[in-house]
This record gives C-alpha cells, structure tokens and sequence, in this order.
C-alpha cells in the first residue's frame, strides 16, 4: 500500500479508498506511522470491498451471487487449513494481511457473516439483536485493528476495541436511517422508542413514522455513549501513536452523534449529518487534550461484562478477572 493519488490509468490505492469513503478514518489516521497507517488502510479498504458485495447487488441474481461468494469466504475463513482452491479473492487479501493474527482472521470470519444478514430484508426485533450485529460488522473491525496496532494485553484490549466499534455502527444507524429505508432496511429495534417501523413509511415522510424513528436515534444515541465510554477505557492498551489515533477517530465519531442531537428532528430529515473540516479540527484537539489531562494507565476501570451480553462470537472472549 502507499499514500499515492490515484491516476486514471492506476486502481485506487487503499489510502484513496479511505480518503474519498472513510474521511473520519483518514482524518484520525495522520496521527499513525506511515506503516500502521497503510495497514488500516488496506483493513479499511478490505472491509469496504466485502460490504459494497452486499450494498450493489440490486437484483435477486446479484443478491444469489454475493451470497455465495460470502458464503465461501465465512468457510474458508472458519477453517484451519483451507486448500488452495478453497482461497477466494477476499480470503487471499486477507491472509495477506492478517495472516499472522489468528484472532484477527477469526473476527473477519464474524465480519462477513453479519454483513451477509444485509441481503434480505433487513428488521431488528430487539437491542440483543442489534448489539449483535453491531458487534459483526463494526466490533470485529476492533478486534482487527487491536491486533494490526499491537495493543498490549490483547485478550482484554478486544473487549474495549469491540465496544468502541459497537458505538460507531449505533452512530452509523442513528445517521443513516433515511438512506437505509431506500434498501429495506430498519436497524431501529422493534421493542425500542420508535416501535415498529415500515421503510416505505419513513420514504414517505409519514409523520408518525418518521417522529417513532426520531425516537429510535435518540435512543441510540444515547446508548453509544455507554459503548464510547468503554471504547475510551481502552486506549491505554495502545501504543503511543495509535492512542492518538484512535482517540481522534472516536471523538470526531461520536460528534456526528452529538451534531444529531443537537439540531433536532426538523433538521435530522434535511440531510445527512457531517462533520465539516473545522469542527473535526476542534474536536481532535479537545481529543488529545483529553488524552494529556486524563490517565489512561493500566490501572483505568475494569471492562463491563454487561456490555457484551449476548453476544456470540466465533473467539472467546475473556472477562477481567
């Protein structure tokens, strides 16, 4: 990977992909090395690709074809010793990468088989289910980065690397609920604030429906902050650099949330909330300064089991003891 620009005749470097799709990402990824840096981008870039499988098929077809090629990677990826005519594509980018990380290849694994939930209809009966799927696609993310970032304690700095992840697929859901009903979807709980909710419903602009799913964001939101919190707890397993990083990255997150809330229901139905280059600027500094004032030694307070009740995962996860 390099940091290079792409030109019309060369693909799309890792660092492009995440400069143009993953701006918050990028932005908080300065503080890296350039090596860590590449590496998040190449983990970035892998994520994006699995996920745009599932976001483009449009078609029944399509929709077949994505299937299966998640299907044989979740398979592959589950397997200690896949034959070679068992590595796909995506499994061999990510040997590449996280080959030498059996934890990290074993979260990938979780990765692909919650994004493949996102082929069909998509409605969340209960907050179980959604922390569930929070922690597939986004929680495992975690997991990859604590092992690519070399945090320290790895079994306990999974916990909080899980949370923090967790707490950015809420920010992703409470953000983008208009955008998810033009694909079928509702991530909102059934038994949360907003109730039951029809796509067609909130597309419509059904008072109702759409002041049930404003509702639903809040309540989210709120509970992000839990996941935040203990997302926050686990920095002081980083190294120096990607402290900074990661620091940056979920404060500049969470301010998407913050920005949400702020504005109101009104506003929410207007347009996509984003964090323009200023108050990244001023978020970030409030981040590190945070980071200068406050310890994050190990002796900082134990992770809560509570926050990761339910969850089914293809690893153990060890609770502090």
């Amino acid at each position: 990977m390099t940091g290079s620009s792409a030109t019309p005749d060369t693909a799309p470097t890792s660092a492009d992909v995440l400069r143009r799709k993953g701006k918050s990402f990028y932005w908080a990824g300065q503080f890296l090395s350039p090596d860590q840096f590449g590496k998040a981008a190449d983990v970035y870039q892998l994520c994006r690709e699995i996920d745009d499988l599932v976001d483009e098929a449009v078609t029944p077809a399509q929709a077949r074809s994505a299937d299966q090629q998640l299907a044989a990677l979740h398979s592959v990826l589950m397997s200690r010793l896949p034959s070679i005519s068992e590595k796909t594509m995506f499994y061999r980018q990510a040997e590449s990468l996280l080959g030498a990380h059996p934890l990290a290849m074993s979260a990938l694994g979780d990765l692909v088989a919650s994004i493949r939930n996102d082929l069909g209809t998509v409605r969340v009966a209960d907050r179980s289910e959604l922390l569930s799927y929070c922690y597939g696609v986004a929680g495992t993310v975690g997991v990859v980065m604590s092992c690519l970032l070399e945090a320290s304690e790895r079994e306990q700095a999974v916990l909080h690397a899980i949370d923090l992840g967790i707490a950015m697929q809420l920010t992703n859901i409470s953000r983008d609920v208009l955008e998810d009903a033009h694909l079928n979807r509702v991530y909102l709980p059934a038994d949360g604030a907003g109730g039951i909710l029809a796509p067609k419903d909130i597309l419509a602009g059904n008072q109702m429906a759409r002041h049930g799913a404003w509702l639903g964001v809040r309540e989210l939101l709120e509970l992000a902050e839990l996941y935040y919190r203990s997302g926050w707890q686990g920095l002081r397993y980083l190294p120096f650099r990607p402290r900074l990083a990661i620091a940056v990255a979920a404060k500049v997150y969470r301010e998407i949330g913050q920005q949400i809330l702020q504005k109101g229901e009104e506003h929410y139905w207007q347009g996509r909330c984003v964090v323009g280059p200023a108050q990244k600027l001023k978020v970030s500094v409030g981040a590190l300064a945070r980071l200068m004032l406050k310890s994050t030694s190990r002796q900082g307070a134990r992770h809560d089991p509570g926050l990761h009740h339910g969850l089914t995962t293809s690893f153990v996860l060890h609770s502090p003891k």
